[in-house]
């Protein structure tokens, strides 16, 4: 038993708050360092959240090992329990402030190329260029630097070099456009990651942090982290359930658009289920807590969401495969360029320089680079806009493929809210009186359909007295008494 429980010490669990890893390529450059990390059993990094679970032999690899080998990467790490490490990093705010600083000098510069020839205005231009290249190259510098400290040389790198060899060549608007759509690619990425982060903190706050549990010692206010299935909660009308679980006593609608999408309420007796993050109505609940706050339906539900942002469209990963293979490619044939003519042929040095020099500014791949997520960022955007959720580039993609589709109408075709078309009197019966009974025994009621027939009735000027007596009858209407009559 001793020698069993000293294995499993050596086998161990940690999760890191990770800074600076804000994109794909800070993943990649995570896995490449921790390839061949000696102890390392599994790891996985959440995008999202800025985490990385960590899975490893404590015998041959402690936490300060990991933090400094994601330190090699030019990111930090730090035990998630631990307090924060002050961020060196620039404010998001900042960020883009300095993106479109380094645009509006681009712009200003190249009208003034335009204006004309005279001294005093290239002298001008040329003072914008430098600024935009000096307020652009700290967005996208660090990222070709770390690339180069993990021993990879990706689109970042070439994208340095392209800019370093225009200002060689005195091409100033050139380098400082290079610079500019790279930091503006990023910055638009980094909008899109802060989006899904920002919308899936909205999923968390769909359930309280608290529930009002009842035991022995009566009832009390208790963190829903501490409850475990077993535990009896209380809901109380209008509250939302704060945990999957079972109804144990009471009767109520409930509310579950939050997870299932369904715009109408649900009636809800003893023995049925109900999840976390729904809306309870206007009676109380007894439930029977059946699963912890990370296994409920809703939590499920917000680590799909993750996992699928994460996942980039086939076009965004066929790009950044191509890079990895083309930027090397380039910077070998511009060396190649560069040395071969003067040493091999005995040609002159500057004139292949300069060549080599162009090869690396005109073979930056700008266009291609930044166009596929600047596409998918603009769709899923515009999609938001009117009410759509994609969940990642992967997705959008694969509706090019669609050809037919079908929607539960209820809140998706239509606006969710019950409404009365028709009323089709029998055995004689009046349209008007009719109305005005049905409205009656509504008037006190919160069900959807109770305040349809009642807005049909004030659409109608028909008279609608309440009725006394009335009874809620659970999956079928109400009853009551209206001037002596049932």
């Amino acid at each position: 038993m001793t020698t069993s429980c000293t294995v499993c010490e050596l086998h161990a669990e940690s999760t890191f708050k990770i800074e600076g890893m804000d994109c794909r390529e800070e993943v990649a450059m995570l896995e490449r360092r921790f390839k061949n990390l000696a102890g390392l059993e599994d790891f996985s990094a959440d995008l999202m959240a800025r985490r990385l679970h960590v899975k490893y032999d404590a015998a041959k690899l402690s936490a300060a090992a990991i933090a400094g080998a994601v330190a090699d990467t030019g990111m930090r790490a730090w035990l998630e329990h631990e307090e924060p490490r002050v961020t060196s990093e620039p404010h998001a705010g900042r960020r883009r402030a300095l993106a479109w600083i380094s645009g509006a000098a681009l712009a200003i510069g190249l009208a003034l190329d335009l204006l004309g020839p005279a001294e005093a205005g290239h002298d001008l231009s040329l003072s914008c260029f430098i600024l935009s290249l000096a307020t652009g190259v700290p967005l996208t510098a660090g990222k070709g630097w770390r690339a180069m400290r993990a021993s990879t040389l990706d689109v970042n790198v070439l994208m340095l070099i392209a800019a370093a060899g225009a200002v060689v060549l005195g091409q100033w608007s050139e380098a400082a456009a290079v610079v500019f759509l790279f930091a503006l690619a990023q910055m638009l990425e980094a909008r899109t990651l802060d989006r899904a982060r920002n919308a899936i903190r909205a999923l968390l706050d769909l359930t309280p942090a608290e529930a009002l549990v009842r035991d022995a010692a009566g009832e009390r206010r208790v963190d829903v982290e501490q409850i475990t299935p077993g535990a009896i909660i209380v809901v109380r009308p209008g509250e939302k359930i704060p945990l999957d679980g079972e109804v144990a006593a009471g009767q109520s609608e409930v509310n579950q658009a939050p997870v299932t999408g369904e715009s109408l309420p649900v009636d809800k007796a003893p023995g049925d289920g109900v999840f976390a993050g729904t809306i309870n109505g206007r009676g109380a609940l007894d439930v029977r807590v059946t699963r912890l706050r990370r296994d409920t339906t809703l939590a499920r539900i917000i680590h799909l969401v993750e996992r699928a942002q994460a996942e980039r469209a086939p076009a965004q990963t066929l790009v950044e495969r191509f890079s990895r293979v083309y930027t090397p490619a380039v910077i070998v044939l511009a060396m190649g360029v560069a040395l071969v003519p003067p040493l091999a042929l005995h040609l002159g040095w500057h004139p292949w320089v300069y060549r080599a020099l162009v090869l690396l500014v005109v073979s930056c791949p700008c266009a291609l680079v930044i166009s596929t997520p600047v596409s998918i960022v603009a769709a899923l955007a515009g999609a938001a806009r009117k009410g759509v959720l994609i969940k990642g580039g992967r997705h959008l993609e694969r509706t090019s493929q669609v050809r037919c589709m079908a929607f539960d109408k209820t809140g998706t075709l239509t606006r969710g809210a019950p409404e009365v078309v028709d009323v089709v009197p029998l055995n004689g019966g009046g349209r008007s009186s009719i109305v005005g009974l049905a409205a009656s025994v509504e008037h006190r009621s919160t069900h959807p359909i109770a305040q349809a027939i009642l807005r049909h009735a004030a659409q109608a000027h028909v008279e609608s007295p309440p009725a006394t007596g009335v009874t809620a009858i659970p999956g079928r209407g109400a009853e009551g008494q209206v001037d002596g009559a049932h």
